[in-house]
């Protein structure tokens, strides 16, 4: 990689001076409109101190890996001279938003096709009194997300939009509407040689979705505080028909090749109710997709479909929540041949906590890739009130959170024998007084690793967390973390601890730690932590640090990237307007 990519890149910066310069904004503008510019910068960089596997760029005589986004926005919200945001047509305001992205030596466990630079994401949107028109990249979702969720998530490298248009309506009060469609990026190499056009004779993706607002039309509904929304979608997906050989015989007479007969038109729909009434919230959602072969379902003809329970009560002081849901074969992607994180249509909701504290998310729980399971979820929370025995002065709050996964039997309701995994956390947070606060968890859990990574056995394990915060002035805080994992399986017991110090706001220096003690098997002897330091002025965030981690996943909202071990100089700066 040339080093003036960075450069070229980073001369985008004298814009946002421009651009911020409200003197150059129109007088007839500035008059009755609303003109603003919106954007980011974010950094996030590594100098590894060891052997990565990658060949050096020419220019390097050392890895710098990094990812680098710069976001600029421009929004214009219309108003008439009077102040009146209604204008003859209708129309509000114009946004014009772009991404450029920086990634050609990606940051370690991103998928092999993510390296790459240029304008990642350009969309221009008018909005109306009767709704919105985007044309350019696009995102979404419909319902739960289950037959289509478009979105970016930098942590995880995805960034599944649509490279078309999207159109939002609200004919009448209480309906509805939204249609996309266009090409979805699968990283740098999506696009060929139609880079800002969209080869439809070669993939595409087209939904729909509506939705009904019931209790907009009924005064009984209105008159009782319940809301009543019905919705249904329906997406599908084409591509272009190829040859895929799933058999060979060799006969006397000649050689046989048998084709697999793949469909270039595949579908997904759903339908779904959601009440909300007096604290309580129950939702009901179906989705089905058509026989889909991909190579994650090892090309079956066999038709997905999943099935989606919630009911929740919540109150001042206590809430209660049930889960449970059922899918098969719901893997919906716009080429049939990928397996990694790019293509992805839908997402299927994780029924498991995502947990933050460090050992906690050690075997961290991500939807299956072919989403065959039943899952079960439960979780009460209750707030003890101050003055209370078990309140004190500040109260307490106690949470117990329950998941239960397996895989998907022969029979409708028939589930696999041994778990998916299984996690039963009960939380305990208490304020002592103005400066200390306490919080501990104990948790037990069971991760099926052959079925999740692979390889492996189940794990079965025990997890203790002690929190404390101390702040002596808004000036001054501090937080730290003991935490201890028992299991006879995998590498053993674990041990962990972590240190904040926060200072004026401004200055923040952490360090975290984690060490396997093994007893049950033999111990790596490897200690694994971080040392940062972060300084914040305004919107500028800059952060330095060492670290050392162990190979794992990193998950957000049941999906998982696999991440390699790392050991290095750490730099990551961010800066938003």
């Amino acid at each position: 990689m040339n080093i003036r990519k960075y450069i070229l890149f980073l001369s985008f910066i004298p814009t946002l001076l421009w651009a911020n310069d409200i003197s150059l904004i129109p007088t007839s503008l500035r008059a009755n409109d609303t003109v603003y510019v919106v954007g980011g910068i974010q950094h996030e960089g590594l100098i590894p101190t060891i052997d990565v596997g990658r060949p050096l760029p020419e220019w390097a005589k050392m890895h710098y890996l990094s990812n680098t986004y710069l976001d600029l926005g421009l929004r214009w919200d219309h108003q008439t001279g009077d102040g009146n945001r209604k204008s003859g047509i209708g129309f509000q305001g114009l946004e014009l938003i772009t991404r450029s992205e920086l990634t050609e030596w990606p940051m370690l466990g991103y998928d092999e096709d993510f390296g790459g630079y240029g304008l990642s994401h350009l969309h221009i949107g008018a909005t109306f009194d009767w709704g919105k028109i985007t044309v350019g990249d696009v995102y979404g979702q419909f319902g739960s997300g289950m037959v289509l969720r478009l979105y970016e998530d930098r942590a995880l490298g995805v960034d599944n939009a649509l490279r078309g248009g999207k159109i939002e309506v609200t004919p009448y009060k209480g309906l509805y509407i939204t249609a996309l469609g266009g090409k979805q990026r699968r990283y740098w190499n999506c696009y060929d040689d139609h880079a800002w056009g969209w080869n439809y004779k070669q993939d595409a993706v087209l939904g729909a979705n509506l939705e009904l607002g019931i209790h907009e039309w009924s005064e009984a509904l209105q008159q009782a505080g319940a809301n009543l929304t019905i919705g249904g979608s329906y997406v599908s997906k084409y591509q272009q028909k190829d040859t895929i050989i799933f058999n060979t015989v060799i006969q006397p007479e000649g050689k046989y090749d048998y084709y697999y007969n793949l469909p270039a038109w595949v579908g997904a729909g759903s339908v779904r109710a959601q009440l909300q009434m007096k604290g309580w919230n129950a939702l009901v959602e179906y989705a089905y997709k058509a026989n889909d072969p991909t190579i994650l379902n090892d090309y079956s003809y066999k038709h997905g479909e999943a099935l989606l329970l919630s009911l929740s009560y919540s109150k001042k002081g206590m809430a209660i929540m049930a889960q449970a849901k059922r899918s098969s074969n719901m893997s919906f992607r716009s080429d049939r041949g990928l397996n990694n994180m790019a293509g992805t249509i839908n997402h299927m909701p994780p029924f498991a906590t995502q947990h933050t504290y460090m050992l906690a998310a050690l075997y961290p729980y991500g939807t299956h890739k072919t989403a065959d399971e039943w899952a079960f979820q439960g979780e009460i929370r209750y707030t003890w009130k101050r003055g209370t025995a078990m309140g004190g002065r500040y109260g307490t709050t106690l949470k117990l959170n329950a998941s239960h996964i397996r895989g998907t039997g022969e029979t409708w309701f028939g589930m696999t024998e041994a778990p998916y995994y299984t996690d039963v956390n009960l939380e305990l947070n208490k304020k002592i007084n103005k400066q200390w606060y306490i919080g501990a968890m104990a948790m037990y859990q069971t991760y099926n690793k052959q079925v999740v990574e692979g390889h492996g056995d189940l794990i079965r394990s025990g997890i203790g967390v002690i929190e404390a915060k101390y702040a002596t002035t808004k000036n001054v805080q501090m937080r730290a973390e003991l935490q201890y994992l028992y299991t006879k399986q995998d590498e053993g017991q674990w041990v962990a601890a972590l240190y904040e110090l926060s200072l004026w706001r401004r200055v923040a220096i952490s360090g975290q730690w984690m060490y396997n003690i093994g007893y049950a098997h033999e111990a790596t002897n490897e200690h694994y932590y971080t040392v940062a330091a972060t300084y914040t002025h305004g919107a500028h965030r800059v952060m330095a640090g060492y670290t050392k981690t162990r190979e794992g996943f990193n998950c957000s909202g049941g999906v998982c990237r696999y991440v390699p071990k790392q050991e290095g100089v750490s730099i990551t700066y961010n800066f938003t307007w």
